[in-house]
């Protein structure tokens, strides 16, 4: 089975299972696992979220037995999941399927909350950051960030990784309505606190703290404590996931609202 499942990560220690701690993937197994008599299974997902961390769409796959078609499980699970985790999509795929493997694009959004009040419907999902943000400096940064890179200046010192190099294919700021705004980073993949501390660098550049080619220097000298602070997790959302037979498709429509100007 092949699942698409949101999820508020607020009170969520992130997605992985973790012994003694609630987590979105063993809520999620939970529930599969009484579909099929409460025999116990293990989902695979596209990557792992932290602690308080969003998820528009995050993917994960597992072999279920049931008798129920896709449409009356996708249903018997939403009854079962609580409210903070939700099945979007659930159908059978060929047993080759790899949530992980197969992913040729991550995308991510960071909401960012700069009235100088903070609105409370957005204390949940939104930094409050109550700053002029110098768009000049900002841009002129995000364009310095796309390409094949070694990542490893904006990665957590608990990243076990040892192949950091990553391709970041889009680096953004939009800024939909006034006092509300949020990042946008693409990649083939990102590593532990990697969007969080691009989030962090970037929203000290805009405040004039770092030049706009700090970014270059972090990533040449892989140096970690040259980039700015870790942005809190709140804020950041894994926003989708993406197959070679869904990208293309993507890529013209995300073009297609930026050319229209659509935030």
């Amino acid at each position: 089975m092949r699942l698409d499942v949101a999820y508020d990560g607020t009170d969520f220690a992130g997605w992985q299972y973790q012994p003694g701690l609630r987590t979105a993937q063993q809520e999620l197994e939970d529930a599969l696992s009484l579909l099929q008599g409460g025999r116990s299974l293990r989902t695979r997902s596209a990557g792992r979220t932290d602690a308080g961390v969003h998820a528009r769409r995050q993917v994960a796959d597992c072999e279920l037995r049931t008798h129920l078609d896709d449409a009356r499980l996708k249903h018997s699970l939403r009854c079962m999941l609580p409210p903070d985790l939700r099945a979007q999509a659930l159908r059978t795929v060929d047993a080759g399927f790899h949530s992980r493997r197969d992913a040729v694009e991550k995308v991510y959004r960071y909401r960012v909350d700069s009235t100088s009040h903070g609105n409370p419907l957005l204390a949940r999902y939104a930094l409050h950051h109550p700053h002029r943000l110098d768009r000049q400096r900002l841009d002129e940064a995000l364009r310095r960030l796309p390409g094949r890179r070694d990542w490893s200046g904006f990665t957590a010192s608990s990243c076990v990784i040892g192949q950091r190099v990553r391709t970041l294919t889009r680096a953004e700021w939009r800024e939909p309505e006034e006092g509300e705004g949020y990042f946008v980073f693409a990649a083939d993949g990102f590593l532990t606190h990697m969007a969080r501390n691009l989030v962090g660098t970037l929203l000290e550049i805009a405040r004039g703290r770092m030049e706009p080619q700090r970014v270059e220097e972090i990533l040449e000298r892989g140096d970690r404590r040259l980039a700015g602070p870790t942005a809190p997790a709140h804020g950041l959302i894994l926003w989708d996931v993406r197959y070679p037979n869904d990208v293309e498709r993507a890529h013209r429509a995300d073009a297609s609202v930026r050319a229209r100007g659509v935030p």
